[in-house]
């Protein structure tokens, strides 16, 4: 989800909805995993330890914005609104989660009710109410996350956040405890607005949940697991969750796995290592490039890859030199050998120039092979054009800062692009920093952050969740993930015009309109997007427990062991 990342993330971020061209299963393999998992043919109990290579950007929901953290958390966390738990084009449908039904959205587009499901408790037993949505909305807002340009739409949320008082009134949100109505109203119509509500950011913690980063000690929630150990940088528990064990949400099935204990662990070829030899359950991460050829053919029976509707990128932020000269960001365009960064990726990365990932309502497939205003990305780059046009800004011999986390293979790709920029005239070196603070330091205005690496998967099936990434009502001081300060006036109001129209299909064009402006116009660099992976151990079965999710990629309520 990106996700951040981003892988976030990251969203967080894989396919989408009705308009899916089967970019997230695209295999079409079920692996039997749905049909198991919810009739309760699957083997029950038993723990698994698995990995990540960077620590969760946060494990509080109103926080987190990697798929580091909200691959786990979706099943830790609930909102009003879920997704349907199924693989492929299927899961990406919207369904009611610990809302009663679907919301009820007035004509206007800007007034939503929604009604509590009644007798649910957050795993430490505490009965969930109506009025934990508003609290939650609040948390968001005041700890400032990634996630509040979502939520700022909602009538009086920018004069709650003005205020300054975590006890003031969202003037839009009205909740009743008793009857469990909630009536959220926005200052204007949203067409991605059910999406939101079906963000982990929205997902319903107790009311006196306090208005500080809990990833040491994460709140309770409703779901399939919750959280029983956190140790940043070391690892983190999970178990199954008896409250809802007992009292399961329609269409979220329990988990079969008892206990699930995620470990950091630096090194990808470690943890590849250790997966084939049974040391480790599951990575999240692909196997590094040098040990793949080796996974695919002795171990094939327990890896699958997949496609996910995610973009890599390069941001140039436009309020520092030299990136404030679009006539520079044009030289980056033309000068990024888009086939040599994504050959770091051993085969994961397909090049390409569209900003929005296929599957996504206005892709443009041109932009991916000839179409592209900087050249085929597909093909080596004309450096000569871009080294006159910084010699034309006046920039050449610049020092320029490159930034990249140490998440395998970033530091590659961070190196490969401060070379490239040198290749055109500057003076580039790259700076690596711990991806489990990478993006929240990108996010940060006072990092000034020239340029650097990265990616989103997204948070969920609309193209506003990605273009929200480059929409300058988006900027803010912290927690920004407009990390390029993109401010375009036409794309801003482009964007916040066709986000009115609730049907996409009406509306498709013009994002393929929207997008191709923002190409053109040399604001990032998008050079490809990326595939994912399922890799089990010996122990996991592997034909009948997996579901790799639209949106949350790997579901571990799926799971089971032989």
């Amino acid at each position: 989800m990106g996700k951040l990342g981003r892988r976030a993330l990251v969203v967080l971020v894989a396919c989408i909805s009705m308009f899916v061209v089967a970019a997230c299963g695209g295999d079409d393999d079920n692996g039997g995993s749905s049909d198991s998992s919810s009739s309760g043919g699957a083997k029950k109990g038993g723990s698994i330890t698995i990995s990540q290579t960077s620590q969760p950007d946060y494990l509080d929901p109103a926080l987190m914005y990697t798929v580091n953290a909200i691959e786990p958390s979706w099943l830790v966390y609930t909102p009003l609104i879920t997704y349907k738990r199924e693989d492929g084009q299927a899961g990406a449908e919207l369904i009611p989660g610990l809302a009663e039904d679907l919301p009820d959205i007035s004509a206007d587009g800007k007034t939503y009710k929604l009604k509590l499901r009644q007798g649910y408790k957050y795993s430490d037993g505490t009965p969930v109410k109506a009025s934990d949505f508003e609290h939650q909305i609040k948390r968001v807002l005041n700890l400032e996350s990634g996630g509040s340009a979502f939520y700022l739409g909602i009538e009086g949320a920018q004069d709650y956040l003005d205020a300054g008082k975590e006890d003031g009134d969202i003037s839009g949100i009205t909740t009743d405890d008793k009857t469990g109505d909630i009536t959220i109203k926005l200052a204007a119509a949203d067409g991605s607005f059910t999406h939101v509500l079906a963000m982990w950011f929205a997902a319903l913690v107790p009311g006196d949940t306090p208005f500080k980063n809990l990833t040491e000690d994460p709140p309770p929630g409703v779901g399939p697991y919750m959280y029983t150990e956190s140790v940043p940088n070391r690892q983190f528990v999970m178990k199954k969750s008896a409250e809802y064990d007992k009292n399961p949400i329609p269409g979220v099935p329990p988990a079969n796995i008892d206990t699930i204990t995620t470990k950091i662990i630096k090194s990808a070829q470690r943890q590849a290592q250790d997966v084939i030899n049974g040391n480790l359950d599951y990575m999240q991460d692909p196997p590094p490039a040098d040990i793949k050829p080796e996974v695919k053919a002795k171990y094939s029976d327990r890896y699958k890859e997949h496609t996910t509707a995610s973009t890599y990128y390069m941001f140039m932020n436009s309020r520092v030199p030299p990136f404030d000269d679009p006539k520079v960001r044009e030289a980056v365009n033309w000068g990024v050998d888009k086939p040599a960064l994504a050959r770091l990726f051993a085969g994961e990365v397909a090049p390409g120039c569209s900003f929005l990932p296929p599957g996504v309502p206005g892709f443009d497939e041109a932009l991916d092979v000839d179409d592209c205003p900087w050249g085929n990305p597909n093909e080596p780059p004309d450096l000569e054009k871009a080294r006159a046009l910084i010699k034309e800004a006046g920039v050449d011999g610049m020092d320029v800062t490159v930034y990249g986390n140490n998440d395998d293979p970033t530091p590659q790709v961070t190196a490969a692009y401060a070379d490239m920029l040198t290749k055109m005239g500057f003076n580039a070196k790259p700076k690596i920093l711990d991806g489990g603070v990478y993006f929240q330091t990108m996010g940060n205005q006072k990092t000034k952050a020239q340029t650097g690496f990265t990616n989103w998967f997204q948070d969920f099936p609309h193209p506003k969740n990605f273009m929200f990434l480059v929409d300058g009502k988006s900027i803010q001081p912290t927690n920004n993930q407009n990390f390029g300060n993109v401010d375009d006036p036409e794309i801003t109001k482009g964007i916040a015009e066709l986000n009115k129209e609730p049907d996409l299909t009406k509306a498709t064009d013009q994002w393929k309109d929207l997008n191709k402006k923002l190409v053109e116009r040399a604001w990032i660099v998008p050079y490809g997007h990326r595939k994912l992976s399922t890799f089990f151990s010996e122990r996991m079965d592997f034909d009948n427990c997996r579901r790799f999710h639209t949106v949350y990629f790997n579901d571990y309520s799926s799971w089971c062991l032989k």
